[in-house]
């Protein structure tokens, strides 16, 4: 192939790869600006921290309507007092508890979790709790960190959940709930009880982009 030929096809390549990349960038746009229209297919975004767009395949966590059921206790104006406080929905706090302890004020887990939000002892150390079977100290300390999850992951409900039981390393080293059984059980739980949300978090596919040896995008899953 002489200089000028080469030329002209790594040109024709360079133009091929814009126009495939534009179409991409057009489809991602068209599909997350109209979300509601059920003959789009639907591709959804996420901008962490650092700035990175990730693509989904599902949003986070649409659903339905809340679920009240066997949530009133004896700790509901606690709960709403603090939650307001924090600027928490009580609701979801409640899910949380009903899931963690079923408002049971002296329960202990097999890992060492205590009290109505099951604070783990370094979690009770770090928001100064003497005593961490103490409604007022545990729920006050367990909103405070659920509070600080929910502003790292930009009110992100499931990835905050996620981080609450799994721990905030195991969630922001990959932006995305990690694949542990019972991490994935308990933010299902919770939604499912805040917001009436089928179970689906385990279908959550990320989405990856690549251009091939050819010059072709190719959006997949792992």
């Amino acid at each position: 192939m002489i200089a000028g030929e080469y030329f002209r096809y790594l040109q024709m390549k360079k133009l091929h790869i814009h126009i495939i990349t534009a179409v991409m960038t057009l489809l991602f746009t068209a599909a997350m600006m109209h979300q509601d229209s059920p003959a789009v297919a639907r591709i959804y975004q996420q901008v962490d921290r650092e700035g990175n767009i990730t693509y989904y395949n599902t949003p986070p966590w649409e659903g339905g309507k809340p679920v009240t059921k066997n949530l009133s206790s004896r700790y509901d104006s606690l709960i709403e007092q603090v939650a307001s406080e924090e600027k928490v929905d009580p609701l979801l706090i409640k899910c949380i508890i009903k899931i963690e302890s079923d408002f049971r004020a002296d329960a202990v887990s097999v890992a060492g979790a205590m009290g109505l939000m099951q604070l783990m002892q370094e979690t009770a150390d770090c928001y100064k709790v003497s005593d961490p079977f103490d409604p007022g100290q545990n729920v006050r300390a367990g909103v405070k960190h659920f509070r600080s999850l929910l502003s790292y992951f930009q009110n992100d409900i499931p990835l905050a959940l996620a981080a609450y039981h799994a721990g905030l390393g195991r969630v922001k080293r990959r932006m995305a709930i990690p694949p542990i059984d019972s991490t994935i059980h308990y933010v299902n739980a919770i939604m499912r009880l805040y917001r009436g949300s089928s179970d689906y978090s385990d279908q959550v596919k990320r989405l990856y982009k690549k251009i091939d040896s050819e010059g072709d995008v190719i959006i997949y899953s792992r």
